[in-house]
Formats: C-alpha cells, structure tokens, sequence
C-alpha cells in the first residue's frame, strides 16, 4: 500500500497520480463504492459485481476462492445457480474493466482476482495515514466513517451483511485504537493530538475519554468556549441518549478549566497536517442510537475510574490507556452492557433493562520498573467480591504485554458473572427468568452435555422465544442445541433436513444481532454441517474477528479449522483460547483433543481427552486411537472396550448398536471437508478396533 493517498474522481479532491507511475484502478469503498482507471469510470451493471471487486481489494491478497464469493454474494442460492451467477457477474465484470483499458480480474477454476500492483483502496491508505499518527480530513467530515463503509451494499445477502458489519466494527476499531495511540503520546504536538481527540469523537460521540484530550487541548490553545462546548455536548448526549452523566474524570476537567487554570497556557501555534484525503461524502447527521426499550434485560458491568498510587503524571496516560482498552474488549461480548461511568452503578435510571449489577474496582500502584494492578469484581448493591486478581506490568514490555492481559481479563470476568449469575437464579423457577437467564441456563445444559436436561433447555427456549422473538442468542442456542445433540444422543444421526432446519435457526440468530460473535459461530458450524465448507469458513473468521477475546469462539473455530484442513490456523487459535481461560470446559477439552489428534500431537491428545471424558463419550475413541500411535496397546485397548459399553448404555437409536453401527455413527459426526483428514480419525480408529468398513468420505456440497 505505497503511493499518494487518492480519492475518486467523483469525490472533491482526487489526487493524479504522477505522469510517471503507471496507472491502477482506483477502488473507493468509502461511502459506497466506485471505480476508476485513468480517469474513466468502470460502469458496472449489478451492485454485486460492484461489491465483489471491492471485497477483493480489501482481502489482503486480492484473491478469493469462486466458492468464497459465491457463497458471500448469492448465499440463498443453490449451489450451482450461485456459481454460474457468479461466472455471468465475472464475464460483466471483466468486460466493463476492458472497456476502459482497466486490468481486468484474472484467475482459474478455482480462483479469482486482482492484479497485484493493479489497484489502490482509499481505505487502505487511510489507514496507512492514522498508523503513522496523521489525521486525513475525512475523519474530520464524516461522522461515523465506520458505518460508511461500502453504504448503501448492506442489504445486498445475509452473508455479505455479516462480513460487512464485522468489517466496519474491526474498522471502527482499528480507526479508534490507532487515532487513540496517538493522542495518548505526550510527544505528539498539541495540534494533532486536538485533531485526533475530534476524530474519535466523529466515530464515537461517548468517548469520554478523546472528549477530555479535546476539551484540554482547546483550554490550553485558549479556546476556553470551545473546551466548555465540547463538554456541554457530551453532557447533554449522554443525558439525552442514555441517562448518564460524564465520568467524575471529565467532570474534574471541565471543573479545573472553569477556574481558570488553562488562563495563562500560551498556545500553540496552529499548523497543517501533511495528509490531505478528502474522501468527502454527504455529512451525516445521525447521533448513537439509543438503546432498544425492547432490548432484553442483561447484566450490566460498571467499570470505576482506576486508583492510581504512586504513578508519576507522565505515565498516568499508560493506565487511562489501560482502561479503554479493557472498555473496548468487554463491549465485544454480547453477554452484558458495559458501563464506564461508574456514578451510574446503583442508579435505576438507566436506559437499559439491567438484571444485575457487577462494579469492577482498579488499583495501581508503581514499584520499581513496574506498575501493580490489583482488580476486585464486586455484586452490587450487596458490595460481595466474586472475583479478584492482582498481577504486574513491567513499564520496558507495556504494549506487548497489555493487550494480552486485557483479554485474558475480559475472559475471565465473562466467566465469572455468569457462573455467579446461575448461582443467584439456581433455585428460581423457569416460568420467573427473563429470557436473558433462560440462554444462560441453556448454555449451562449445552457446555456441560447434560442429556438428561437436553429436551427440558430445548422447551424453555422455544416457549421464551414465543415471548421474546426478538433475541438472537435464543435462536443460536438452538441451532447450537441441535449442531450438537448427535454428540449427546448416541446413535442418533443428522439428516440434511435438520442441517438444514439448524442453518434456518442460526441465519435468524445472525439477522437478529448481527454483531454478536457466537450467532455467527452457529451459523459457521450449520454450514459445515450442511457441506458448505466454504461458506462455513467466511463465518467462523468473521465470529474470530467480532470477539477475539471469547476462548469458547476461538476454540470451536480452531476445530472447525482442523476439520478443514488449515491446521496452522488451528493450532494458533486453539492455543490462543486456552491462554484466555483460567478454567477451561469440558467443550474446550473435548474439541482439543480433537485438534491436537488431527496435528499429529497424540500426548496432547490423550491429555484432552482425559480432561473431556467426563461430559462426552467421543473423546475417548480419540484417546484410543492416539494412544495406539503412542504405542500404548494395552491401553489403547481397554479404552475401546470402555468405550463401546458406554455407547451401548446411552444408545437411543432405533439400529441395534453393534460394533459397525457405533463405528458408523462415530465417523458421521464431524464436518470434514478433506479425505485426507477424514482418514486420519478413520485409520486410527480402525487401528484399535472400531469398525469401519463401508464408511466413506461424504465430501463437500460445493465440489
């Protein structure tokens, strides 16, 4: 991504690029989409072909697979009508590229893109300018540039929605987290730390934190008006929209500048910023909106500004930092509402349906080359602490190690809240809890494979959805209810008809709240399910990126991943999750022994599988056929035999379970894309004596 920064003709400001370079295809993405090549516009017939060659210039290498895009672009088609839909919008594409001496898409039969060298992104480069701390125009024009972001392409498939709205929270994300580094550098000059505040507050009107960097440095420059105005907005935004009042933090600030202490701060003298992109679009209006009076009731988690004891002034920014990061990785989680305003935490006035309260008090302190954080997880209004931690931050390794305590962090207290919230609801009758408890009973018969409650959890969810169809994770729990109850009821097995009718359930979950990393996650594993492995890809990467710090999504994506083949993805996700938890479940060590089998790694296997066998019986053929590869016979032996007898014990299917059917029943249950990795579980089961003979690789829908 080297080059001048560019707009489209269409759009004020269009920078040429110099007589010497060569010409490329100029991809705007902001505001919608549109394409130039020296100076013509690329007239495309179909949004879809419109929306396809922008995907391609934001995939990080310009190509995609032909499955990929035609899953993403025409998902309520069949299979084939989607792929000669597809060939018919490349022929259109490439045609209307020519017509204007563009490059056109190239590829095979497998394969589609862009030329490398070929294109420039608009977006692209906009990044590129806030990575290196400048402030292009555009963020100072376009409120919510996120939301931008290919506009008007959002209703263009349910699957190219969800890509979508994951893409512009990653680029909302990415805008603050960056725009955010940059303002906290005490080295950065007065002027652009202002541009930058009011950039953050364009792309996020409740950043209480960018509101206080602005209101200082308008003190300090002596627009004391300006500072009063910009607190007197968010003021008033909060008040109106959510009910709330600015944190005690900005309340001192706009205290101290009213006294005058900013009076006699000389200002600095203004200056240009050296990036100019003027992606200019039609100023938005809209202001956050307000939340749902139909939203359902959750537990809301207030996070107090942190103590801070013996932090010397010039590194105080390192904790403030440290909590809006911890901020923005819980607002990831769907589970609760997330505070920063703490005054707030005992008010009954919010304008959200809270069924519980959580106050989570910081503390730091700085030893040595160190700062100690010390975090209590306190029930409120009873003050109990459920939870707490101290741990250290060496002041030389900050960055590198902050990012992953956060997450471990947000982890963890997901964890904790609803472990204490089904201890508070353990003796509630289902016919009294909100529909948020009913999902979190639910997911507590889910993780812990709990047969005997499977049709109970099963009926509480429908009937909760009669009265609350409006909640996504209801209908997730389903789908999830119904991906895994093959796992739970030995000897039944899927049709395409319930794949199919699961897949229904998990498209509501995601049309419900698009956002909402586990929905995705169903969705992901129903078309796995349905041998829409590619399809099924596109979604278990867009539930990584709308939640990277939930370890149940990591790891259910990191087996989805092995059965797909993409072992290095697999082995870099499934370790990831198990660093973010402190207590893993038995789903995390049913699908890692799954994981490490598939790697190769048969001790990490066996180790898993030890820790999973207590809510499945699956895990224990894995155990079997890692421990032949160990060389451990005798073992490997018993353990069939344990195995077989259990399986005939809880068997429900109408077949009789001899050895063949339970071989049978085994090798259906996992969504492989590849032979060769199906016959990897298939050989090692065959090795310690399950049957497999007349079992054959089912293969993929989109082959």
């Amino acid at each position: 991504m080297t080059g001048s920064l560019f707009v489209p003709q269409s759009k004020i400001g269009f920078e040429v690029s110099p007589d010497s370079a060569p010409p490329q295809l100029m991809v705007s993405v902001i505001g919608g989409v549109s394409l130039t090549y020296s100076g013509h516009e690329v007239n495309l017939n179909t949004r879809k072909s419109l929306a396809m060659v922008a995907y391609l210039a934001l995939s990080q290498t310009g190509v995609e697979r032909r499955e990929r895009l035609a899953g993403l672009l025409w998902s309520e088609s069949s299979e084939q009508n989607a792929r000669v839909t597809l060939r018919q919008s490349l022929h259109e594409t490439r045609k209307a590229m020519l017509a204007v001496g563009s490059p056109p898409l190239v590829g095979d039969l497998n394969a589609i893109g862009l030329q490398p060298g070929s294109f420039r992104v608009d977006l692209l480069h906009l990044m590129d300018a806030v990575a290196l701390q400048e402030v292009p125009d555009v963020l100072l024009r376009q409120e919510r540039l996120a939301e931008a972001l290919l506009a008007g392409f959002d209703d263009l498939d349910p699957s190219f929605h969800s890509w979508l709205t994951a893409r512009r929270q990653t680029l909302h994300d990415s805008l603050v987290r960056g725009l955010e580094a940059g303002y906290r550098d005490r080295a950065t000059p007065r002027w652009r730390r202002r541009r930058m505040a009011e950039a953050v507050l364009l792309l996020d009107p409740t950043h209480e934190a960018a509101c206080r960097v602005l209101m200082q440095c308008a003190a300090e420059d002596g627009e004391i008006g300006a500072a009063l105005r910009t607190y007197n907005e968010l003021y008033e935004l909060l008040g109106t929209e959510y009910d709330q009042e600015p944190s005690a933090a900005t309340q001192e600030l706009v205290a101290t500048i009213k006294q005058g202490k900013f009076d006699t701060v000389a200002p600095e003298a203004p200056q240009e910023d050296s990036v100019r992109l003027s992606l200019v679009a039609p100023r938005r209006t809209s202001e956050a909106p307000p939340p749902s009076s139909a939203a359902p009731a959750k537990p809301a988690l207030f996070i107090d500004n942190f103590a801070i004891n013996g932090v010397p002034s010039e590194r105080a920014y390192l904790v403030s930092g440290f909590r809006v990061e911890l901020i923005a990785c819980l607002t990831r989680f769907r589970e609760w509402y997330v505070s920063g305003s703490p005054g707030v935490k005992t008010d009954d006035r919010a304008g959200v349906p809270i069924s519980s309260r959580y106050f989570l008090s910081t503390t730091t302190y700085q030893a040595g080359a160190s700062i100690n954080v010390t975090m209590v997880l306190e029930e409120q209004p009873s003050g109990v602490a459920i939870w707490g931690e101290r741990f250290e931050l060496r002041l030389d390794q900050w960055f590198d190690a902050q990012q992953r305590i956060v997450r471990r962090i947000a982890a963890t207290l997901n964890v904790q809240i609803s472990v204490e919230r089904l201890m508070q609801l353990a003796h509630v009758p289902a016919r009294s809890l909100e529909a948020y408890d009913i999902w979190l009973r639910a997911q507590t018969v889910i993780n812990g494979y709990q047969a005997g409650e499977w049709n109970r959890a099963l009926d509480l969810l429908t009937r909760t959805i009669e009265r609350e169809p409006g909640f996504s994770p209801l209908y997730s729990s389903l789908a999830q209810m119904n991906n895994v109850v093959p796992f739970v009821q030995p000897g039944l097995f899927r049709t395409m008809e319930m794949a199919q009718g699961t897949l229904n359930l998990a498209r509501r979950a995601v049309a419900l709240d698009p956002r909402d990393s586990r929905a995705e996650l169903c969705l992901g594993w129903a078309l796995a399910f349905c041998r829409r492995h590619s399809h099924a890809q596109l979604h278990m990467e867009i539930a990584c990126e709308l939640n990277s710090n939930d370890s149940w999504t990591l790891m259910s994506a990191a087996m989805f991943h092995a059965f797909n083949g993409d072992f290095e993805r697999a082995a870099r996700l499934s370790s990831l999750s198990m660093e973010l938890t402190l207590s893993p479940t038995l789903s995390h060590w049913a699908f890692l022994a799954s994981i490490r089998y598939l790697l190769g790694d048969n001790e990490g296997a066996v180790v898993a599988a030890d820790r999973a066998q207590s809510g499945l019986l699956s895990p224990s053929a894995w155990r079997a056929a890692a421990l032949h590869n160990l060389g451990q016979q005798e073992e490997a032996r018993r353990e069939v035999s344990g195995f077989f007898a259990s399986l005939r014990e809880a068997w429900i299917g109408d077949a009789q379970p001899t050895d063949e059917m339970i071989g049978k029943w085994l090798l259906a249950l996992y969504p492989f894309s590849q032979e060769e990795t199906w016959r990897r579980l298939r050989d090692g089961i065959a090795a310690v004596g399950i049957p497999v003979t007349g079992c054959v690789f089912e293969g993929t829908a989109e082959s």
